[in-house]
């Protein structure tokens, strides 16, 4: 069953339930109605026909009087005390006394409101007690019961016809509101067969079938941005792999084919193999963490961002016994520090690659912007905003070692916690590369603050 025919049956059947209920109510109130106006009426009737003097005695001689006080269909009766029952000529009803008439004879407070039935018809009846008696109004129902039958009949016509009319609007509706919807279908049934992302369906209005169409279309545009990313990646990734494989081919044949190389020769084509096998390595390990996200798995806590950049700036440090200069303020703020810290140590590892020999690094870390300098030859303006994506190099760097992926890497892990990257000259003389980091709060190191991290230190690991 569609959609479309669903939201159709409702609204008709929504429609039908509303008219059978409003239709209810009218078919009550008007049979309420018609019995109201036929007992005022009846009553009235009575009333007059109580006042004539001693009705009772002269009530066969009160024919004409009467019937130019009532209408042609009511029917006259008196009752006497001893619950006789006098009827006026060409009035005979019947000769039948409740209990509750015999009730109201001689009491002139009772009325007796009740249907008789005879031969077959229907009677409204009221009975107006007297002192000398009771006096009985009867009229058939049946002109009541026409119009209500009346009634009746039309308002099921009126149903069945509202129905259909609310069947052929609701079809309308319907049709109108699943349109986006059967538009999305069709869109994601072709995207599944043929695999183009280009398709997009059209949205109008902020209701909840615009929104849907709106968080579609940018649901497929955020999938063919990451499928362009990742076949650009793996077209990239295959073009960078296939350069160290090249060389250790090449070398492996050379090792293979000349028996007569010398110690010093063997040992520099093998130091050529590790230092191959060493970049071929790190390539594949930093396309995997590119690929995979897996440092998103880390778990968010708090921590002081000067800590974890001088955990990175040691191992550079250790490393390569470069010099490295810091201006850290006391920076606090929710991350997940080994993430931090691989984002901090790529950093360095770009600045120590392009610094010249002997040359400190300078670090700097104030109000959430941290910035690692270097005194090489700076980045040319126009290539600025292109360093952070992945394999891309600069002119100069393409002669040299490395995968072109390790800004890429800081760009990742940055955009994950909220930040931005960027890459500027730095009055070193050389270049300044680093992020902005939302949400860090710089605090007053006192000796309080040194007892109390101490303190926290001592009830568990530290992260640094």
């Amino acid at each position: 069953m569609s959609l479309r025919f669903r939201l159709a049956a409702v609204m008709a059947v929504a429609v039908f339930a509303a008219f059978l209920v409003a239709a209810g109510v009218a078919f009550i109130a008007t049979q309420r109605i018609l019995d109201d106006s036929l007992d005022r009426d009846l009553l009235a009737t009575a009333v007059a026909v109580a006042e004539f003097p001693d009705v009772v005695r002269y009530s066969r001689a009160l024919g004409p009087s009467i019937g130019a006080l009532i209408r042609v269909d009511t029917i006259v009766q008196v009752l006497t005390v001893t619950g006789s029952i006098a009827t006026p000529p060409g009035m005979e009803f019947t000769r039948t006394v409740t209990g509750a008439e015999l009730a109201a004879l001689g009491d002139p407070t009772r009325v007796v409101h009740q249907d008789l039935e005879v031969d077959g018809v229907t009677f409204r009846t009221i009975t107006l007690g007297t002192e000398s008696g009771a006096v009985r109004v009867a009229r058939s129902t049946a002109e009541n019961d026409a119009v209500i039958a009346m009634l009746r009949a039309n308002l099921v016509r009126f149903g069945i016809i509202a129905a259909g009319i609310a069947a052929a609007v609701g079809a309308t509706v319907a049709a109108r509101i699943s349109k986006p919807v059967t538009e999305l279908t069709d869109v994601a049934e072709a995207i599944a067969e043929t695999g183009n992302l280009d398709r997009r369906i059209e949205a109008d209005g902020d209701d909840e079938i615009g929104r849907l169409a709106l968080a579609f279309n940018r649901m497929i545009g955020a999938l063919s941005t990451s499928r362009d990313q990742q076949q650009r990646l793996v077209m990239d990734a295959s073009h960078e792999l296939r350069t160290p494989l090249t060389s250790l081919r090449t070398n492996l044949e050379v090792l293979q084919r000349a028996k007569g190389l010398d110690d010093d020769q063997r040992a520099a084509l093998f130091g050529d193999v590790n230092a191959e096998v060493v970049e071929l390595s790190e390539l594949v390990g930093e396309l995997v963490e590119l690929a995979t996200d897996q440092h998103t798995a880390e778990v968010a806590e708090r921590l002081r961002l000067d800590e974890v950049t001088l955990a990175a700036v040691e191992r550079i440090r250790r490393r390569y016994g470069r010099e490295v200069v810091t201006d850290l303020a006391p920076s606090r703020m929710v991350g997940r520090p080994a993430m931090l810290e691989r984002a901090v140590g790529n950093l360095l590892e770009n600045a120590h690659k392009w610094n010249p020999p002997g040359a400190p690094l300078r670090v700097q870390l104030a109000h959430g912007v941290l910035s690692v300098h270097d005194r090489g030859p700076g980045i040319p303006e126009g290539e600025r905003s292109k360093v952070f994506d992945r394999f891309y190099r600069t002119t100069d760097a393409r002669t040299m070692n490395g995968s072109g992926l390790g800004l890429a890497i800081v760009k990742q892990i940055v955009e994950a916690h909220g930040g931005s990257v960027f890459a500027l000259d730095s009055p070193d003389g050389g270049a300044a590369v680093g992020f902005r980091l939302p949400g860090v709060t710089e605090v007053e190191v006192t000796q309080a603050s040194i007892e109390g991290d101490l303190g926290s230190s001592s009830r568990g690991p530290r992260r640094s």
